[in-house]
């Protein structure tokens, strides 16, 4: 189609997203069955042909979210492309695998986040919570919602954990539960950053023994009124802005608690912030892929003095840098599926490490995408580069600052059961030397004082990163 900014310049609107990105079927068609490429083809073609259409619509000015009589309304475009998602992830025959529930999470991400997969991530984070530690009564009323694709009758998950003095500290959150008599809790407090308002969301409050616990709220009591709290306001985030994110106060909410208390923070990690994480990870892959995808379509397009911009030495090796730094990116991403599936040790590592790494670096390839198409890489009406480039950044501090994640591998590498399968994983594209300069300096890292690892953690995940991408 035409562009109203650069009449004759095609873009990358309506393509097949899995045909177009040979490195992403070169990287993950290996870890899919037959059939998991047919579909990822298939979801590749909905993405790029109605998904990009929907969520481009959806991101103007006016169709936003909105509060209105203290409820956040989206758009029909923003509720459409929700249930075309929901249907791709839940609607077959049988569950999808990890893997190729995750390229699909990939896949859509090529539009940016577009309101969509941040409710996925969280959702997919309540379902797994549910299913492993919610009571039947929890489970019965809530996992075929959370699974459904009607938009009248589905739930999205939402998260509201964090508190404005605490922010990743979640242990000095100060929100309280009471309980009541009938089991239930009554939370009192104000939650900062509470990402995709609506009908259901995970939570924490602490309990009179000062124990941080987990929390399930519905945003309505059974007769319709509201349960509890009230939005204060949309935050303005300058990225993700097709879903919204809020401040609430809680004016005695009522909540079930997940679990027991004391095990709230394990499940908070293990169960919902790990799978957001992971999420992460693929929001910054498809980002990436998109830009790689918009600046090689330009390039191949845009004639400078009478040649294309890839006749350039300079612009031909710019994409093949991004392209080399893509597949890395990708071939350590689903490195990290393959221990996650498998229940391997090194997962504990690579799913903190995914997320700093690969959204670090899929915030540099849109920049690097939207440099090498130049001014027009800035402009709103010639591609999606801008919006997700404001993703991008949220993307890297949503779930954990670099530091904070970055502590988390480096702390679970320091595990010699964690060290020992990691090296294992990657010994295939690693020479013996680059192995064992790796292992010392682990096991020098266990003799870092709390200050010496607070600076050099960082450093100390980055080795690992490249080990795990190949590169």
């Amino acid at each position: 189609m035409d562009n109203e900014a650069l009449p004759g310049y095609p873009g990358t609107r309506g393509m097949n997203f899995w045909e177009a990105d040979a490195t992403l079927r070169d990287v993950a068609g290996p870890m899919l069955t037959p059939q998991g490429r047919t579909r990822s083809s298939e979801f590749g073609a909905l993405a790029g042909r109605t998904l990009d259409a929907l969520i481009d619509k959806a991101h103007k000015p006016e169709n936003l979210p909105r509060l209105v009589d203290g409820a956040v309304k989206y758009c029909p475009e923003q509720i459409e492309a929700r249930r075309h998602l929901a249907r791709a992830i839940y609607g077959g025959p049988g569950p999808l695998t990890l893997t190729e529930r995750m390229t699909r999470a990939i896949i859509a991400n090529y539009c940016g986040e577009g309101g969509i997969t941040c409710p996925l991530a969280m959702t997919d984070g309540l379902i797994g919570l549910l299913e492993k530690r919610g009571s039947a009564a929890q489970m019965r009323e809530f996992l075929p919602r959370l699974k459904s694709d009607d938009p009248e009758w589905a739930l999205t998950g939402g998260q509201y954990i964090t508190e404005k003095q605490s922010g990743s500290n979640v242990a000095a959150n100060e929100t309280t539960a009471s309980p009541n008599a009938d089991g239930s809790w009554s939370l009192t407090g104000t939650k900062w950053f509470c990402s995709n308002p609506g009908e259901l969301w995970v939570t924490t409050a602490k309990t009179p023994q000062g124990v941080v616990a987990l929390f399930l709220v519905k945003r309505k009591n059974p007769d319709g009124s509201l349960n509890g709290h009230k939005i204060l306001r949309l935050k303005p985030i300058g990225g993700t802005r097709g879903k919204a994110t809020v401040e609430v106060e809680y004016t005695g909410a009522k909540a079930e608690m997940i679990g027991r208390p004391r095990e709230g923070m394990v499940l908070l990690v293990n169960e919902i912030l790990s799978v957001s994480r992971l999420h992460v990870a693929a929001a910054a892959l498809g980002f990436a892929g998109r830009a790689v995808l918009e600046a090689r379509t330009f390039a191949d397009w845009r004639l400078a003095y009478g040649k294309p911009l890839t006749a350039l030495p300079a612009v031909r090796t710019k994409l093949a840098t991004m392209e080399a730094l893509h597949a890395g990116m990708l071939t350590a991403f689903y490195r990290g599926l393959a221990a996650l599936e498998a229940g391997d040790a090194d997962a504990e590592a690579l799913v903190p490490m995914l997320k700093v790494e690969v959204s670090m670096r899929g915030s540099e390839i849109v920049r690097e995408a939207q440099l090498l198409i130049g001014g027009h890489g800035i402009l709103d009406d010639f591609s999606p580069l801008n919006r997700l480039a404001d993703d991008a950044i949220v993307n890297e501090i949503w779930e954990g600052t670099h530091p904070i994640l970055a502590g988390h591998a480096a702390k679970a590498l320091r595990r010699p059961r964690v060290l020992e399968s990691f090296l294992a994983r990657v010994s295939d594209d690693s020479d013996e030397e680059s192995l064992e300069r790796f292992a010392s300096m682990v096991k020098l890292s266990r003799a870092w004082d709390e200050d010496e690892r607070g600076l050099r953690d960082e450093e100390l995940v980055a080795e690992a990163y490249l080990l795990a991408s190949g590169f």
